[in-house]
């Protein structure tokens, strides 16, 4: 699980609102939660990430996001990731 997903302390990024933002380090909470947003197994993820690259990605941000700022709803998230922010969030955790 460990090459599909890592975050090994807690990261923050600055989103398109100018706002930082919080990403937790990777425990079996995250990921069980991460799990439970996308629908399906990390198992599944590769996968997903070749089919659905834009929303597997969105969903996966949301669930990371949403454990430090649980207000956060997905169209949110959505909305202030450019692929600017997209660029920094990809240096920051890794998705394969």
């Amino acid at each position: 699980m460990a090459d599909i997903l890592e975050i090994k302390k807690t990261k923050v990024l600055i989103l398109s609102d100018g706002k930082e933002y919080k990403l937790p380090p990777i425990n079996l909470t995250t990921l069980a939660n991460v799990e439970r947003t996308l629908g399906f197994g990390l198992n599944k993820l590769g996968e997903k990430l070749e089919t659905e690259t834009v929303t597997t990605m969105r969903s996966v941000i949301y669930a990371l996001l949403r454990e430090e700022q649980p207000g956060l709803d997905i169209e949110t998230v959505g909305k202030l990731i450019t692929l600017k922010e997209l660029s920094a969030i990809s240096e920051t955790i890794r998705l394969r």
